[in-house]
């Protein structure tokens, strides 16, 4: 029986990034398992924003309809094994240990070039091709780590149907430094012999690049549906999709966006003869959640977690701010990462807070908290700024300082998402 704590801090001894941007490192240690990826059928979703959402939708709706669906995404929050998932269940931390171990002994006796190494991700993603074709899934909704070109999912063949949700400025110092160099290295996922599904709301730019890619290698291009929102409230928002009714349990009106990618998505499998109905997509999407994104946590006060962690996410996260909370009364729970354009991200929040309390994500790209504090002072002079250091004592100071009608929004970094959700799971709120 291995010990999962000890298996963890195995797979995170590997290094973001491992040597030069390939696919050969992923190539070969897949190949030494077994290529399991040649045993399955993809759903690939490639993007800025919205990558989550649009997963947890369409494989929602993959599973209504009777398939085993795995789902496989980044990052966690509270544990690991939330990123491989099969029919809503995460891998059992018996299952992750025992693969884990496996790819492990496999990755000592490959040989790579000097100064090349396998890196966590590409380890966690061969762990879950693994567990995907052990549990004989039916199909796999696969989420892009980072980018698309020498992304590690971008081994696969040419998948049922790719996804490209909202592409927006994020990891430039890899990506490149505009929309269009983003896009260009996410259009690498298109593949001939697929149908690329875009995002509705994608600007013209990142168009024209996306279906020259479709035409370089002759795959299908298919203009999501721009939906139309009927409500957005804190208990999800309803919208019409293709002349039809959706209530989502997601937060947002950019939701609504999401839900009409990853429709458009499941019409492209059922033209691959896939058996999906109308009514396994509206249940689907109907039961679908996404823990982080404007999660509410409860009212009296309010109490919503957000993971927004670039501009194009804070501005989502300040549309649904301005519509559901015009009156005020918010406090911020704020910590960022030092590699984001937080300063923009700053700009943006704090001018909409009554109260900040500055934090430090855990992790070695994070924003120290006295940092994060000057700089909000300096945005926003009449702002009530408290450096708060770690994300339970600014928690706990927020909501005791709010009042039933007021807002705490957790919020800048998935890693304080996840730090809040844990606190909140263990009762030291």
């Amino acid at each position: 029986m291995y010990d999962y704590e000890q298996t963890l801090n195995e797979i995170h001894a590997h290094g973001r990034f491992s040597g030069t941007p390939c696919l050969d490192r992923m190539r070969a240690l897949l190949a030494a398992v077994g290529n399991p990826q040649k045993k399955l059928k993809f759903v690939h979703i490639a993007g800025t924003n919205g990558k989550g959402s649009t997963a947890v939708l369409s494989a929602s709706a993959l599973q209504h309809a009777g398939y085993k669906t795995g789902l496989f995404t980044s990052p966690f929050l509270m544990d690991f094994c939330e990123r491989i998932c099969i029919n809503g269940e995460t891998i059992p931390q018996a299952d992750l240990c025992r693969i884990a171990q496996h790819v492990l002994e496999v990755e000592r006796n490959l040989h790579l070039p000097e100064g090349e190494s396998i890196g966590e991700f590409e380890f966690t993603t061969a762990c879950a091709m693994l567990y995907f074709v052990e549990q004989t899934c039916d199909i796999v909704v696969l989420e892009v780590g980072l980018g698309g070109r020498y992304d590690a999912t971008n081994v696969i063949d040419a998948p049922e149907v790719t996804v490209m949700t909202h592409v927006a400025l994020d990891h430039m110092a890899v990506l490149g430094n505009t929309v269009e160099e983003i896009a260009a290295d996410k259009s690498y996922v298109i593949k001939n012999g697929s149908t690329l599904v875009n995002y509705p709301g994608q600007t013209e730019s990142v168009d024209v690049i996306l279906q020259k890619r479709c035409y370089d290698v002759s795959a299908g291009y298919v203009k999501a549906p721009v939906p139309e929102v009927v409500s957005c409230t804190l208990e999800g928002t309803d919208c019409i999709i293709d002349g039809k009714p959706f209530h989502l349990r997601l937060v947002g009106w950019h939701q609504a966006a999401n839900a009409a990618t990853a429709y458009a998505a499941l019409q492209v499998l059922r033209e691959h003869g896939w058996s999906i109905s109308e009514s396994d997509i509206i249940e689907g999407f109907a039961e679908a959640a996404m823990p982080a994104r404007q999660e509410v946590i409860q009212t009296e006060p309010l109490l919503m977690i957000d993971g927004a962690h670039n501009v194009d996410g804070v501005t989502a996260l300040c549309e649904t701010l301005d519509c559901m909370l015009p009156a005020g009364g918010i406090s911020l729970v704020l910590g960022m990462v030092a590699d984001k354009q937080y300063d923009l991200c700053i700009r943006m929040l704090v001018r909409r807070a009554d109260a900040v309390y500055a934090v430090q994500p855990e992790g070695p790209r994070a924003l120290s908290s006295r940092e994060l504090a000057t700089r909000i002072r300096e945005f926003s002079p009449y702002t009530n700024v408290f450096d708060c250091g770690d994300v339970v004592s600014a928690l706990k100071r927020a909501v005791r300082g709010a009042a039933e009608e007021d807002a705490v929004i957790v919020c800048g970094s998935l890693y304080v998402a996840g730090e809040a959700k844990n606190a909140l799971k263990n009762g030291v709120i």
